[in-house]
């Protein structure tokens, strides 16, 4: 069975001075491996039947010699994947310590 965690992260708005926060459930799928990240909403209103995203599959890649986060799909980076993975990344490592 595949277990799920809780990440956080901020998502920017390009060209503004501001950012909103988002909560989501993180899933691994031993398969690729890959990741699908449901239930995207809005930090502060985490109980809300509906989801502010609709939910992702990103994947670590090795692109040019660097680690980067793509979409599953496209097999691109995006803002979206860079901070959800980059989320990601930092529960692992906290989860390590």
């Amino acid at each position: 069975m595949n277990q799920s965690f809780r990440i956080n992260f901020k998502y920017p708005f390009k060209g503004k001075s501001f950012s909103i926060e988002l909560t989501g459930d993180a899933t691994l799928h031993q398969s690729s491996p890959y990741y699908t990240v449901s239930n995207i909403r809005f930090t502060t209103h985490s109980d809300q039947p509906r989801d502010a995203l609709p939910e992702i599959k990103i994947q670590q890649r090795e692109m040019q010699g660097e680690k980067v986060w793509v979409h599953m799909d496209t097999q691109k980076e995006s803002e979206l994947s860079r901070i959800v993975g980059q989320a990601i990344d930092d529960h692992l490592a906290g989860s390590r310590s």
